[in-house]
């Protein structure tokens, strides 16, 4: 268990650092509002300063947004204690810790959040993110995965019981 619990710590460390970097690269790289074109039509990073949440929602509430997101790290790093047998719940809130963690960092140290990723889709640029963002996406979605195969199987079990 001490085993699983150092090297789940590890993981996370390594993802934050990929963030942070990442990060530091832009900040250092693209002036605020530039753009680099890596695939034109398609995929683009341009360096946003974000003071809220997804989508700028709660923009300026910064103290806010840091007590809620040590609140998430603390209820995150529980649950993570409780099922340190289920490998996939694991990965799950590793990745969304990883992700608050790097944003937390930065909204601590920069007082925003440096989201830099662009995509276009069907002629509609979406909103931009960051990898932090999409380690917090990929770790939600694999969650409402293991919601819903619990679920079924619940139901396969309580009907098997009658």
């Amino acid at each position: 268990m001490k085993k699983k619990s150092l090297f789940i710590l590890i993981v996370i460390l390594i993802l934050t650092i990929i963030d942070q970097i990442i990060k530091y690269l832009v900040v250092s790289n693209i002036s605020i509002g530039s753009e680099k074109i890596i695939i034109d039509n398609f995929l683009k990073f341009i360096y946003i300063r974000n003071t809220g949440a997804a989508f700028g929602i709660l923009s300026g509430n910064i103290i806010f947004l840091i007590f809620i997101t040590v609140l998430l790290i603390f209820y995150i790093v529980n649950e993570m204690k409780k099922n340190i047998n289920n490998n996939l719940s694991l990965l799950s809130f590793s990745l969304i810790l990883s992700g608050a963690l790097g944003n937390l960092i930065d909204r601590v140290v920069r007082g925003y959040v440096v989201d830099y990723i662009s995509f276009t889709l069907f002629n509609r640029e979406m909103s931009v993110f960051n990898l932090a963002d999409t380690y917090i996406t990929i770790g939600v979605v694999l969650l409402i995965y293991i919601v819903i195969k619990e679920g079924k199987n619940e139901r396969i079990s309580s009907s098997k019981r009658r």
